[in-house]
């Protein structure tokens, strides 16, 4: 057991010093942060998921050197309109609400370009890409029960959509790949069908009707499904190394599937149960899930029998940093500490904030919420080792559902970290890192 008292002598405050913090309202595991044209961009829940009529709800433009609100993009109508996911294009912001109703707002004006009526609620980020040809940046995001839609960004028409999966609760985030390689990028996300089996396994269903998904980017036909054994809150990773890509994908009872572009599960591993971080694979080849970390090498996964799909294997290390709290935002991958190489960056929902090697060894860990833990937590893997470390309180935020950000939004040639707490304020702490950012966000 390896004693890291020196690494938690320091707050997390003396190590990254904050900047300024804003209040934008309470944001979600599915939320993104966006820097474009100088300024950063979140979408708001407002002072709560539940309230209608919620003044704070919509998307903010914020200064990143003082945190000022530049504007905010509010719905010019009642109800329940709380924003999730954002996305920038052709110099147009692109949301969806709670309230039925999907935007495009004139970056420059600061006005409404259109809305379109849809049957539920968007809880989850859109996707910008040209799906109809006409060299302008359209839109596609998925729709509570209600498939996955693709519109026009210059004028809102319905290109396309797909409503023949439901998209549980339209929580799966989408990602653009061209699978077809007919140069319109194609959409990847999740839903729930027809379950492929009526047969019982052990005390449940072999299968639910859930299901990793591409479609044709041109149409919203389907390209292939893979069936999964659970609901799916969490976006695909896409890896490329060496020319050959892989799509990881998870579903909320940790059964990760490795695919092909073409559709086939090339391999396969099991997690814990409740997943809602989205894996990330790092350029030296680890997953990262969360606060989980594996070796994914070649000798990591091996044959059951004599066809594919391989499965991770005993021998593959797995590390998993044992919080208190939950973590369900998604890691990321910069070197904030600068070191000269990436560290993993995670944020628990009871304010744990964590900072290790890409192969779950840790280098620094902070309390940062209000109400005082046990002092001692630890870092255990597969093979039963562990790693003691001291938990520092000091009380400047709450908790995150929402995946840092990390980059250099002044200018000032450092690194700065952006964390959007469970008590409504965006936090911008510095650091005195010049490093690389490999993911930086949501």
């Amino acid at each position: 057991m390896t004693s890291l008292w020196s690494l938690s002598q320091t707050s997390f405050e003396s190590t990254f010093p904050l900047k300024w913090k804003t209040q934008v309202g309470v944001t979600t595991y599915r939320t993104n942060l966006l820097f474009h044209g100088g300024l950063l961009y979140i979408g708001s829940n407002g002072q709560s998921r539940e309230s209608r009529f919620d003044a704070q709800d919509g998307v903010y433009a914020i200064h990143p050197k003082t945190g000022a609100i530049v504007h905010h993009f509010q719905i010019p109508f009642g109800g329940d309109n709380d924003v999730t996911g954002i996305a920038i294009g052709d110099e147009k912001l692109f949301f969806g609400t709670d309230n039925y109703y999907f935007f495009c707002f004139d970056l420059k004006t600061k006005t409404e370009l259109w809305k379109y009526h849809l049957p539920y609620d968007v809880e989850s980020k859109p996707v910008v890409a040209d799906f109809n040809g006409d060299q302008k940046m359209d839109v596609a995001f998925t729709v509570q029960s209600n498939g996955i839609y693709a519109l026009d960004g210059t004028t809102g028409a319905l290109i396309w959509n797909n409503n023949t999966i439901s998209c549980h609760e339209g929580n799966a985030a989408p990602r653009l790949f061209d699978i077809n390689k007919d140069g319109v990028m194609d959409i990847l996300f999740a839903g729930r069908g027809e379950a492929n089996s009526d047969e019982i396994n052990g005390f449940k269903m072999a299968h639910y009707g859930d299901y990793h998904i591409a479609v044709d980017g041109k149409t919203g036909g389907y390209l292939w499904a893979v069936a999964t054994g659970a609901g799916v809150h969490t976006a695909p990773f896409i890896a490329t190394k060496n020319g050959k890509t892989e799509i990881y994908a998870l579903d909320c009872y940790g059964e990760l599937n490795v695919i092909s572009p073409e559709g086939k599960v090339l391999k396969k591993a099991n997690f814990d149960y409740g997943m809602f971080s989205s894996p990330v694979v790092s350029n030296d080849g680890h997953l990262i899930i969360g606060n989980t970390f594996a070796e994914i090498g070649p000798k990591a996964f091996s044959k059951e029998n004599d066809s594919l799909p391989l499965y991770l294997n005993e021998e593959a290390l797995v590390n998993v940093i044992r919080n208190k709290g939950k973590t369900s935002a998604t890691s990321v991958l910069a070197d904030v500490l600068g070191k000269g190489f990436p560290q993993v960056i995670g944020i628990t929902e009871s304010g744990e904030i964590f900072i290790a090697k890409t192969d779950g060894t840790l280098l620094a860990y902070y309390f940062v919420a209000k109400s005082g833990y046990e002092a001692s937590q630890f870092a255990s893997n597969s093979h039963g080792k562990s790693q003691a470390h001291l938990v520092h309180t000091n009380g400047i935020l709450t908790g995150s559902e929402t995946s840092l950000f990390v980059a250099d939004i002044d200018a000032d040639g450092n690194l700065e970290i952006v964390i959007a707490d469970l008590n409504g304020f965006l936090y911008c702490f510095d650091t005195k890192s010049a490093g690389k950012v490999e993911f930086g966000g949501f």
